[in-house]
């Protein structure tokens, strides 16, 4: 009697399963993944896309798009989930648009009296700008004096530049006559075929060109990534962004001024201080450290080798200094490098690093880094808090001392004569570890000598720069201007190049490595013949 309700009941569990498992499937061909459908919520937002050198490029449909702002508009979507339609078109189309609310977005604008309760500026701007006058080298008659200006014609966009520059040509009693574009491709052609005498220009927002002059500053301006007026959602929406943005990652800003800027008209428009050194110099002797590759060497021909000799060539073509001649002195030892700088034998020396107290002890200034990587510690043995005690040191290469004493000053301190004897030493346990650059450490550790040592990635950053002796802060200048013409990669690309002329796998090698399989064949070949 008991058990025909307990079937019943277990009836009705099974059916009521059955219709659970029935909807369950019916919901997911529906909606198949989560993903999708949050991709089919994701807004579209148009973007007045402007074509602007340096800021914003490939402005027209299937052209690859970069630049500072492209970038930007990038990193906002990783914060909104937005997804961009592009509207292209001239800056003053593109800015009527927004006006009209044809268009959600537009970057780049200057905040003014006259746009506000127009156009919606977040509470985080996305860039500072410095607006600047030029002139071609050849245009001998106008100077850095305003006075030189009258009567001469300044091509403007039609922007936030145009008061300011007026108010600058007011302030200086100038006479010009002030030609404003509504598109930055025409002004900038107009400009280099020469129908233009004076160039107003943000600073960052044009590519470097050769033979120009800056001959004044006329204004600067914060810069937003400007909203809609009609889409205060946007607005509030970004302004959430930005703030996580500074939150995450507060010097954002300034990676992308270094990654794109570095190549902006100023970039290679020297001062009157520079273009004077470069009138009274026609050579350069560079000093370089030898038995240091991939940073420098000297090859089987008594040649300098490394990236120090095609990072010094290419500086000086982008700076448009061809004719400048450049020797180069190896040198053993670090020590001997330095006292010729002080001296004045050598102008520059590479590779110089250490940071700033140790620099100015040496009376050095350091230039840009050049290149910067990674340090490994090397020891024999487990890892453990006695293994960084006692470190073995080159005694030739200053660079690896003062690595050491800025990151483990109370580490003791043996010098040897070679990075090889370094190494032997940790072999012989006679001293805990030695420190091997990093873009040295995996070549030099393939010699199978050190093959029972290990090596562990340290967290300290190794900066390699330009020296140049304190006093001579002009050359410094033009250093770092030929330094910051090239990414952060570039140095990296070139170090690879050298980095397998640290250590040749050999015969020898081969065989040290596998005595084991050979010494097998031997015995099997002998038993084979007897």
């Amino acid at each position: 009697m008991r058990i025909r309700p307990f079937l019943q009941n277990n009836k009705r569990l099974h059916r009521l399963t059955a219709l659970l498992l029935i909807l369950v499937i019916s919901v997911s061909l529906i909606c198949p993944a989560g993903a999708s459908s949050q991709e089919d919520t994701a807004e579209t937002i148009r973007v007045g896309y402007y074509e602007n050198e340096v800021f914003q490029e490939g402005a027209q449909d299937g052209a690859v798009k970069s630049g500072y702002a492209y970038e930007y508009y990038r990193k906002i979507s990783e914060y909104t989930g937005w997804k961009y339609e592009y509207v292209y078109g001239t800056f003053s189309e593109m800015y009527q648009m927004l006006l009209d609310g044809e268009i959600d977005l537009l970057a780049g604008l200057a905040y003014t009296d006259e746009r506000e309760g127009k156009i919606g500026f977040p509470a985080e701007k996305m860039g500072d700008e410095t607006y600047h006058l030029v002139k071609h080298d050849s245009s001998v008659d106008i100077t850095p004096n305003p006075k030189t200006f009258n009567g001469k014609n300044i091509g403007v966009l039609e922007s936030a530049m145009v008061d300011p520059l007026n108010s600058y040509l007011e302030g200086h009693h100038v006479e010009a006559e002030v030609v404003i574009y509504k598109d930055y491709t025409e002004l900038f052609d107009d400009f280099d075929a020469g129908k233009i005498d004076i160039l107003a220009v943000e600073g960052d927002g044009s590519y470097g060109r050769g033979n120009i002059q800056v001959l004044c500053t006329f204004g600067t301006n914060e810069y937003y990534l400007c909203v809609n007026i009609n889409r205060p959602d946007l607005l509030e929406e970004l302004n959430d962004a930005q703030a996580a943005l500074a939150t995450e990652e507060p010097n954002y800003l300034g990676t992308l001024n270094a990654e794109y800027y570095s190549f902006s008209i100023l970039s290679r428009t020297f001062s009157q201080e520079e273009k004077s050194w470069i009138a009274t110099h026609d050579s350069l002797s560079i000093g370089y450290l030898e038995n240091y590759l991939p940073y420098s060497d000297t090859d089987e021909d008594g040649n300098v080798t490394g990236v120090v000799k095609d990072i010094v060539q290419e500086m000086f073509e982008e700076l448009n200094m061809p004719s400048i001649q450049i020797s180069y002195h190896g040198y053993e030892n670090y020590q001997e490098m330095f006292e010729d700088i002080r001296n004045g034998s050598i102008d520059v020396a590479f590779p110089m690093s250490g940071g700033l107290y140790y620099s100015e002890q040496n009376d050095m200034y350091l230039s840009s880094t050049v290149i910067s990587s990674s340090s490994e510690l090397v020891y024999n043995d487990n890892f453990d808090e006695e293994t960084i005690t006692n470190c073995a040191v080159n005694e030739n290469n200053t660079l690896q001392y003062y690595y050491v004493k800025n990151y483990y000053p109370d580490v003791e301190i043996s010098f040897y004569p070679s990075i090889e004897d370094c190494l032997d030493a940790v072999v012989r346990d006679e001293v805990s570890c030695t420190i091997i650059n990093g873009m040295r450490a995996s070549d030099i550790l393939k010699n199978y000598r050190y093959s029972g040592l290990s090596s562990r990635q340290l967290s300290g950053v190794d900066n390699h720069c330009f020296g140049v002796r304190i006093g001579n802060e002009v050359l410094l200048r033009i250093i770092n201007r030929g330094v910051n013409l090239f990414t952060t990669d570039y140095a990296k690309n070139l170090a690879y190049r050298y980095s397998d002329q640290l250590y040749s796998y050999g015969f020898g090698d081969v065989l040290r490595e596998y005595i084991g399989l050979f010494a097998g064949l031997f015995v099997a070949l002998a038993a084979f013949i007897i």
